[in-house]
């Protein structure tokens, strides 16, 4: 499994006024101003996957500002986690524990509310 290296946010599962859950990719939730805020800010996050078995979600300095551990010019740090491989799945540790990351097209839905695509 090549999952090293960085993956972009190609689609977040928001939710709208009705309360159904739609998949959206970033272009369409920085257009729709029914969309929370903090969700506009999530779509246009990366994933780092580490060798040593971490994954960092990082956020857009010109969007988060200095808030959160830097990472370098581009990004600071909003989250870190741990991944691993266990039969032949990618797992990955969030609030409820182990999770799989489910294999979509070109890439992975994580958590269910973001699918991700190598950057």
């Amino acid at each position: 499994m090549d999952i090293l290296g960085m993956w972009k946010i190609a689609e977040v599962n928001v939710m709208d006024e009705n309360f159904k859950q739609t998949w959206k990719t970033e272009e369409q939730v920085a257009a729709d101003d029914s969309i929370h805020p903090m969700q506009k800010v999530m779509a246009q996050g990366v994933y780092l996957f580490e060798q040593d078995g971490t994954f960092k979600q990082l956020m857009p300095k010109e969007i988060v500002g200095d808030d959160g551990e830097p990472f370098d010019d581009k990004y600071v740090v909003g989250h870190v986690g741990k991944w691993k491989e266990e039969d032949g799945k990618l797992m990955l540790e969030g609030d409820d524990g182990w999770q799989e990351a489910v294999p979509t097209d070109n890439g992975f839905e994580v958590f269910g509310f973001f699918r991700i695509v190598k950057a």
